[in-house]
């Protein structure tokens, strides 16, 4: 019966329909009704889980593991939409043999039933006739979609989420079985049963943050001599806790991790512009790892955690935005030991609105050793937090806390780093060897005009001035001048109507070709 369905569709797509096809794209396609029934037939036979029946690479790199895991994905994917029409060919093969064995016995007998047909009435004759010419159109007929089938098996059109597809074939593996679950049931076997654009930027944006989550630890360094080189700037007291603290974290990182342990984060406590986050992020590059920074500030539990992707707001989380920050797809290969920094945690402290409450609370829970991970609605899974975490604010959380013990209790826990600020010396010295030639090299690649840029000594001056009258113990009014001084020196250097800087670099490489031509 479905042998004469599947005859009856390909018959009317393409006599029927086939002017409708060439005048408006939308139309019903030969090409669009095979991917129906390939999704259809991949999703009812759960295409996915024929990636686990493929044996593990567990004891291999992790980049061995994805690289595996990818051509796992790819060899089944290219299998499946040639097995599909192979599949869908089986009944005509059949239908064929059938026909072949009635024709060649009718064939061999063809005298005997030349010689009956002759004796038998003009009915009979005329049943006969029919009999055999019906066979032999149907016969006939049913070669355009048995070809039609061998055509696809051989030229396998291209699935809209192919590369989908083998992103996540080659991290399915490495994702937790909730994750598995939603992912292939939620999204791809509901898209490819009822396909729309809809579903398909669902799953996009979906996977796009699940395939950059992190998957394995990643084995660090200690460069003392880069912590020594990026902490120069810093009051010596100060540089030496970080150093103590990014070389604790180092060995905690090394030990067994089922053996629970009160691994509190670190508190940094200074005002604005001391340089709180600039030692969290040279921390990390020192130590060989990545720093995702979440900001606290008129956050609700939805923006930190995130909200299901079927409500009207979807959103990810600061915290999982931040964790796959510095990942650029889902091709590359996230890790968990980054170190988190939580910004402005102060904030709720001092804050009495009921939505900094619950962010507190949440904080609080999340901040246990016992308890480093929460669930994602967004994932619909558990997000696991770096081990390293960095608390940062302009208050001290300590004098805040006196009046709530609950609060007490997790502030007495916390060992804390006072960034006093930079005194004029210091201020000098990362004025003149880093922010200024940093503001030159940015000025000198907008083009021609500012090729040779530089600061001039009146320039200088100035800025020398205002360090030794600014009363600022952090750097951010010390920014504010500098860029303020740059901005008047380039303004008197060129023109009021500039070309962007892509353009420049567009005409000098077409000046380059032409040259080269």
């Amino acid at each position: 019966m479905k042998l004469f369905k599947q005859f009856g569709i390909y018959l009317i797509i393409s006599i029927i329909l086939f002017p409708m096809v060439q005048a408006d794209e939308t139309a019903v396609t030969p090409d669009k009704l095979h991917i129906s029934y390939l999704r259809q037939y991949m999703a009812n036979n759960r295409f996915f889980d024929r990636l686990n029946a493929s044996g593990g690479h567990s004891g291999q790199p992790i980049e061995a593991q994805v690289k595996s895991g990818r051509a796992e994905a790819r060899r089944q994917y290219d299998w499946v939409i040639r097995e599909y029409p192979l599949y869908e060919s089986i009944p005509y093969l059949a239908f064929y043999s059938v026909a072949f064995i009635v024709g060649g016995t009718a064939y061999a007998y063809k005298d005997a039933i030349s010689n009956y047909m002759l004796h038998s009435s003009a009915f009979t004759r005329i049943l006969m006739s029919a009999g055999i010419g019906a066979g032999v159109g149907l016969t006939a007929a049913t070669t355009i979609p048995f070809g039609m089938n061998v055509y696809y098996g051989i030229f396998a059109p291209k699935l809209a989420e192919e590369n989908l597809i083998i992103a996540y074939g080659a991290k399915k593996k490495l994702l937790d079985k909730r994750t598995q679950h939603y992912i292939e049931d939620e999204l791809f076997y509901s898209f490819w049963r009822s396909p729309s654009s809809e579903a398909l930027a669902r799953l996009q944006k979906i996977l796009d943050k699940a395939l950059r989550l992190p998957f394995y630890s990643k084995e660090l360094v200690y460069d003392e001599e880069k912590i020594d080189e990026v902490l120069r700037d810093y009051p010596s007291h100060v540089a030496d806790r970080l150093k103590l603290f990014a070389h604790s974290e180092l060995i905690y990182q090394q030990t067994d991790s089922t053996i629970y342990d009160s691994h509190y984060p670190i508190y940094f406590l200074g005002a604005p512009g001391t340089g709180k986050t600039y030692a969290a992020k040279q921390l990390a590059e020192a130590m060989g790892t990545n720093l995702a920074v979440v900001t606290l500030d008129g956050a609700s539990i939805d923006d930190i955690v995130g909200t299901p992707f079927e409500s009207a707001d979807a959103k990810a989380g600061r915290i999982l935005d931040a964790i796959v920050a510095r990942t650029t797809s889902s091709q590359d290969v996230n890790h968990h030991n980054q170190i988190l920094l939580i910004d402005e945690f102060d904030r709720l402290f001092i804050s009495g609105n009921e939505k900094s409450k619950d962010v507190l609370s949440f904080m609080l829970k999340l901040l246990d050793p016992a308890n480093r991970s929460y669930y994602s609605p967004y994932l619909k899974t558990e997000v696991r937090l770096p081990d390293t975490i960095i608390l940062a604010g302009n208050r001290d959380i300590h004098e805040l806390s006196t009046h709530d013990p609950e609060l007490e209790a997790i502030a007495s826990r916390l060992d804390k780093v006072v960034f006093e600020g930079f005194n004029t010396e210091a201020k000098k010295k990362i004025a003149f060897e880093i922010m200024i030639p940093n503001k030159e090299r940015r000025y000198q690649s907008a083009g021609k005009l500012f090729a040779d840029f530089t600061l001039p000594e009146s320039g200088l001056e100035m800025i020398s001035e205002f360090i030794e009258t600014d009363d600022d113990p952090g750097l951010r009014s010390l920014e504010k001048y500098i860029s303020q001084v740059f901005e008047r020196f380039a303004h008197s250097l060129g023109p009021k109507s500039l070309a962007p800087a892509g353009k420049e670099v567009d005409h000098r490489n077409r000046q380059s070709a032409a040259e080269a031509a």
